[in-house]
């Protein structure tokens, strides 16, 4: 049968470009989200472990302050101090992370659409 309201439309190798790179832009897009998704992930992880941290760092101040206290107490302030910048530097880390992921989603979205490089003279 030939009947031409049967056959699929054709398109150029023009527009089967642009939709690919309208494809990899999607992909690129939902990419970054699910890694901003696992960002927030662990920074939520993060906060409630500082949150913890710093607990344990009152309590080990409270014990190495004491007039009897040992070795051990101070000890364990400084294990609980370098837990707690350890958890501050990865904090400081992922929200760097967070940052540059807010950008290059940003660039996705704000990027040439596949008709904006023929306007603007770009391949």
């Amino acid at each position: 049968m030939t009947d031409d309201s049967l056959r699929r439309p054709q398109i150029t190798a023009e527009e089967a470009d642009k939709l690919q790179r309208a494809r990899d832009r999607m992909i690129a897009r939902d990419k970054v989200i699910d890694e901003m998704v696992d960002n927030n992930e662990r920074q939520i992880t993060n906060e409630h472990a500082r949150g913890g941290a710093e607990i344990e760092l009152a309590c080990a101040v409270r014990g190495a302050a004491r007039a009897e206290a040992r070795t051990e107490e101070h000890a364990e302030l400084e294990r609980a101090i370098a837990r707690l910048e350890m958890l501050r530097e990865e904090h400081r880390r992922l929200v760097a992370e967070r940052e540059w992921l807010n950008t290059s989603l940003r660039e996705i979205d704000d990027g040439p659409s596949p008709d904006e490089h023929e306007r603007s003279g770009h391949a």
